[in-house]
């Protein structure tokens, strides 16, 4: 029973006491101190329930994930605007959800014919810068942009903000810098 309930029962019985005029010190008296037990417990339940809530909401993905995702982002939007950065993880993380693509961030990243930098080399190298600012104990300056990006969309976000408004990029696949048939532009990236 919530406590909008409980009160309204509570309130219910006094009125009905005061109408059939029988003596409601005692049952005011059990009614109160079962109020204040019954809103403990339920502020307990609600507590914990939101620390598990929060606990989960807060982290989808592995370390992994997130090394892999915080380096491509790097790789692929280090010169773009946070937005920017964020829409390249999230068609990462499209590619990872679609059936037409590997089912982790590491295999949509090192998929054949897909990402220049595990080509040229340039993703081994900010793999190697992510490990040593980690081992440090802090990620910083672009890195951190890129990390903080890749963490929102590791949990779940599809939308990147652009003049004030929500795009939503769940449908998106493909960028570069130039893509056939590109639906989208933001900072030097088509997407489609």
């Amino acid at each position: 029973m919530n406590l909008k309930k409980l009160v309204t029962v509570i309130v219910a019985g006094f009125a009905l006491c005061l109408v059939l005029s029988l003596p409601c010190e005692a049952a005011a008296t059990t009614k109160a101190t079962t109020k204040v037990s019954i809103s403990k417990s339920l502020g307990k339940r609600v507590e914990a329930s939101t620390k598990k809530a929060k606990k989960k909401a807060k982290k989808k993905y592995t370390a992994t994930d997130l090394r892999y995702m915080t380096a491509i982002i790097y790789c692929e939007a280090r010169g773009e605007s946070y937005q920017g950065k964020k829409a390249v993880g999230i068609v990462v993380m499209n590619r990872v959800r679609s059936d037409q693509f590997p089912n982790t961030v590491k295999k949509v990243i090192y998929q054949s014919g897909q990402f220049s930098p595990v080509r040229n080399g340039s993703l081994n190298s900010a793999l190697d810068l992510y490990d040593s600012q980690k081992k440090k104990g802090k990620i910083k300056g672009v890195m951190n942009t890129c990390m903080k990006a890749a963490k929102e969309v590791l949990n779940g976000s599809t939308t990147v903000t652009v003049n004030g408004k929500k795009k939503q990029m769940k449908n998106y696949l493909y960028f570069s810098r130039y893509v056939a048939g590109a639906k989208f532009q933001l900072g030097a990236h088509q997407f489609k």
